[in-house]
């Protein structure tokens, strides 16, 4: 178990794209590559990759992506790659199976869980008439105290981080610091001043494709937040997404969790989810953002804090320290952390599928080679 496990692992940006171009080709699949004008490194071209298996058209789809938090997109491409070598089932004519592979490149490329311009990703899927700026409350404490603009050094991160959780309380000052904020472009959480090239390249690619959908289901691989190795799916918890939630418990159970104060993430502004419910009003959207455990969130923050001022105020090399802890706080070096990923991966893939192609909750996977007929 444990070569199996490893070898779905990459170790790099470039390393997974190779590896998810050539599970792409020899599955059948059609493969699409959205160029960034960023570089890499070594200054290696960057690209958001996309398989495209089943109808060009669809009524229905499923959707999986991974990387839009750069240094996380090990686990999601790894879920990839695995489905992508076991193959899938037989697709009903109007429907497809797309895969995304890294929609931050140059975060997993340099390590970051950011992208070239410093942009949290899952705050900028905005439309580019939404000019919204926020102001978290208490932001000019905690940003003099977040961001600081020196290289990494020992500065009493944890009995700081307490004053500041007695003074403010622990939920209000989760949403102050992650919830993404517009006046610091060199902080962490920064929304963007504009729609990134990446975020605006693959909207537009996605409403260019799926013209004809009613049924998108839609699961977006993230590490980072809850228990070790375990996962949750996220869920808006706006009250016109009740009926959807419901049908999405049935199939997830009590792996399902409303973004809300009682979450193990948080609400944010310009979230991937708003962009599928505004470009596909008429469509019925199933959204949920897999999220798989690893540390403490105090050691995530501060480690994501170390690597902000190394990139910002060091030389910003991805040989430092802080961007290799970085990548082991999000992606653990540890077979049985792995070993979860893969199989729970697997599961929430194929319950999606699933219900993606039936539109039955009720049905709870599909394995490769069974056949599906239209509905």
């Amino acid at each position: 178990m444990t070569e199996s496990t490893d070898r779905y692992f990459s170790p790099d940006y470039v390393g997974a794209r190779q590896r998810f171009r050539e599970a792409v080709d020899a599955s059948g699949g059609r493969l699409d590559s959205l160029k960034l004008a960023a570089t890499g490194p070594q200054g290696d071209d960057l690209t958001i990759d996309v398989a495209w298996l089943g109808s060009k058209k669809p009524r229905r789809v499923f959707i999986h992506s991974s990387g839009l938090h750069g240094v996380e997109a090990f686990a999601g491409s790894a879920i990839q790659l695995q489905r992508l070598e076991e193959g899938f089932p037989k697709l009903p004519e109007d429907a497809a199976i797309v895969l995304v592979h890294v929609l931050n490149p140059y975060g997993m490329a340099w390590r970051r869980r950011f992208n070239e311009n410093n942009v949290d990703l899952n705050r900028n899927f905005r439309s580019p008439l939404d000019k919204t700026a926020s102001a978290p409350p208490h932001w000019q404490e905690v940003d003099a105290f977040l961001n600081p603009p020196t290289p990494p050094s020992k500065d009493h991160f944890y009995p700081r981080t307490a004053l500041l959780m007695v003074r403010y309380g622990f939920q209000s000052l989760k949403q102050t610091v992650a919830g993404g904020q517009a006046l610091n472009p060199k902080g962490l959480f920064f929304v963007g001043r504009t729609v990134e090239e990446g975020t605006t390249k693959f909207q537009a690619y996605i409403q260019e494709r799926l013209t004809s959908v009613e049924r998108i289901v839609a699961i977006d691989v993230h590490t980072g937040l809850g228990s070790y190795g375990q996962d949750r799916l996220l869920v808006d918890a706006a009250e016109e997404r009740e009926s959807v939630n419901r049908a999405m418990r049935f199939v997830y159970g009590e792996r399902l969790q409303q973004l809300n104060g009682d979450s193990v993430a948080y609400p944010v502004q310009g979230a991937q989810h708003h962009m599928y419910y505004r470009l596909f009003p008429r469509a019925s959207v199933y959204f949920a953002t897999q999220e798989f455990g690893t540390y403490n969130p105090l050691r995530v923050v501060k480690t994501l804090r170390e690597e902000n001022r190394w990139h910002h105020y060091g030389a910003g090399t991805v040989d430092h320290p802080a961007k290799k802890l970085l990548v082991q706080v999000f992606n653990p070096n540890d077979v049985r952390w792995k070993e979860l990923i893969l199989t729970r991966g697997a599961d929430v893939f194929r319950k999606g599928l699933a219900l993606a192609l039936t539109g039955h909750p009720e049905v709870e996977s599909l394995d490769a080679g069974t056949p599906l007929h239209c509905i």
